[in-house]
């Protein structure tokens, strides 16, 4: 994949989106959004992204999440052949400590919160799938700055994460920086705690292969 920085063709694109003359913006908008949209999730991402992300839905008149979850979902389908390529042992699965139960009974351990298997949740059920498949392990984040640490020490070659979209740019942006294939399921239901995972895009995301 040829990478290109974001200063370059697509912060030029959206900056022609998000300044001057807005006259055609309504006949133009959404072919010139897809355009966007698919040009940065074809290349590498900056801390800009998701501000720029923000910006353009501001100027143009869409709103902020669905133009985040276009970008979401281009960016997993422009890395979901190398995902599926990749084995199970070499793939992680990361969630956020918001899908636990209110009553959690887990403990934080070196990796972020360990599983009690105690069924208040999903998170048991995903544990169970990702072991019969062999994956290198699932990890309950109690904040995102557990996931560099997980990914640099344990070096694997895929990150399968779920969380708000915005979360899952960062995210994006977090495996491009330490060359991990990335991809990201959406929580349907989202905030501090007893938040749902979109469990059928979740297992067809985890059982994906094709080697």
């Amino acid at each position: 994949m040829h990478h290109l920085n974001l200063s370059e063709v697509n912060l030029k694109v959206l900056r022609k989106l998000t300044t001057g003359d807005t006259k055609n913006m309504n006949e133009t908008k959404n072919s010139s959004i897809m355009r966007v949209v698919k040009t940065l999730a074809k290349t590498k991402l900056s801390s800009l992204t998701l501000h720029k992300l923000e910006q353009l839905a501001t100027k143009v008149g869409v709103d902020e999440k669905e133009l985040i979850q276009l970008y979401v979902e281009a960016k997993n389908r422009s890395l979901i052949e190398s995902f599926a390529s990749t084995p199970y042992n070499q793939r992680i699965v990361l969630l956020p400590q918001c899908l636990r139960a209110k009553d959690c009974p887990a403990e934080i351990g070196n990796y972020g919160y360990e599983c009690q298997q105690c069924g208040k949740c999903s998170v048991a059920k995903i544990i169970q799938l990702t072991k019969n498949l062999g994956y290198n392990g699932v990890f309950i984040m109690p904040g995102g700055s557990l996931a560099k640490k997980i990914m640099l020490e344990l070096k694997p070659k895929a990150s399968l994460g779920v969380a708000c979209y915005k979360e899952l740019v960062m995210g994006s942006y977090l495996c491009e920086k330490v060359g991990v294939i990335g991809q990201g399921v959406e929580l349907i239901k989202d905030g501090c705690i007893n938040t749902i995972a979109n469990m059928k895009n979740l297992t067809e995301a985890i059982n994906i292969s094709i080697f």
